[in-house]
């Protein structure tokens, strides 16, 4: 099912035709916001150079699929491509292939690459044997050297529909609706969120706070429940970005699609509850708290400011 859905994507299909009619690359750069699809899609360009029919039953293929091709090489052996990595890549290149007739490279997150090692590589992306092929991936492209982009084909991963996402994720419907909607299309992402058993408190926590919050004594028992999801607070803030986002389309557009669906009735009271200014600046609030947590504020300090705040947003803007 999961390899499915990218050999049977637009950017799959191009890519064949091109093996097809002689017209392919040497040097390709998957770019997707979802390592992992990024990945998936380069190891599958891999096989297909092997065996453009995707035939599943040759050594080329089986090989491929075991994950023991001898002549696919994956770097960095590390957390990021260094230097050292890009050498080997290099000699390793003017060896010939050991099984098959053609050599692949997959370099996986080049974006987390030194700017040494990314230029260390120029030359063969530029200049490549005829044998050798060359697969980066990559999640920010702007943390790619431009000379790095100019030298390969770009191919760009757009998200996947959320009909194909759906049956790959675990939990009951409500938790897998849920999870696909914050993955916002994205693979990896909703399958982790469908499996966090708590997700749908998660959500009612963050909705509760943006809906219900009226006084202190409230503030208190919201900062102590946040304080106990712990890291989950972010997925927590995504629900409530979401929740607002939802709030703001049915105050302006008569038909809007709201991505929370399952949780209407209390986006709807949102809605009706809290002005245009007020989810604006509880949008701001919201953003500021994600801020906190990336300089690695405490916690309960987080968590005791986004509550007052939101508080105080609410009331002022009554």
């Amino acid at each position: 099912m999961l390899k499915d859905i990218f050999l049977q994507s637009n950017e799959f299909a191009t890519f064949l035709k091109s093996l097809k009619h002689s017209s392919a690359s040497h040097s390709y750069l998957i770019v997707s916001k979802d390592a992992f699809s990024a990945n998936e899609m380069a190891s599958l360009f891999a096989q297909a150079i092997l065996c453009e029919k995707m035939c599943g039953e040759c050594e080329n293929c089986k090989k491929v699929e075991a994950g023991s091709h001898p002549d696919i090489k994956f770097y960095p052996e590390g957390a990021k491509l260094l230097v050292d990595d890009s050498k080997k890549i290099v000699e390793e290149s003017f060896i010939k292939p050991i099984f098959a007739d053609k050599k692949i490279f997959i370099i996986t997150s080049v974006d987390l690459s030194t700017e040494e090692a990314q230029n260390k590589l120029l030359k063969s992306l530029e200049e490549p044997n005829d044998c050798v092929y060359y697969i980066l991936t990559t999640s920010n492209i702007e943390k790619v050297l431009p000379t790095i982009r100019s030298r390969c084909n770009k191919i760009e991963l757009p998200p996947v529909c959320e009909e194909q996402i759906l049956p790959l994720l675990s939990g009951d419907e409500q938790t897998k609706l849920l999870a696909a909607r914050l993955g916002g299309g994205y693979i990896s992402k909703s399958i982790q969120l469908s499996k966090k058993e708590n997700l749908k408190d998660i959500a009612l926590l963050g909705l509760g706070i943006l809906g219900e919050l009226a006084s202190s004594r409230e503030a208190i028992k919201y900062v102590k429940r946040i304080v106990d999801i712990k890291s989950d607070i972010l997925t927590m803030i995504e629900v409530m970005n979401l929740a607002i986002e939802d709030a703001l389309i049915l105050k302006t557009q008569k038909n809007g699609k709201i991505s929370l669906d399952m949780f209407c009735d209390k986006i709807s009271i949102m809605a009706n509850d809290l002005s245009i200014k007020c989810l604006s600046n509880l949008c701001l609030t919201l953003n500021k708290a994600v801020r906190d947590l990336s300089f690695n504020v405490n916690l309960p300090l987080v968590a005791d400011n986004l509550v007052m705040n939101i508080l105080e947003v609410k009331y002022l803007c009554k």
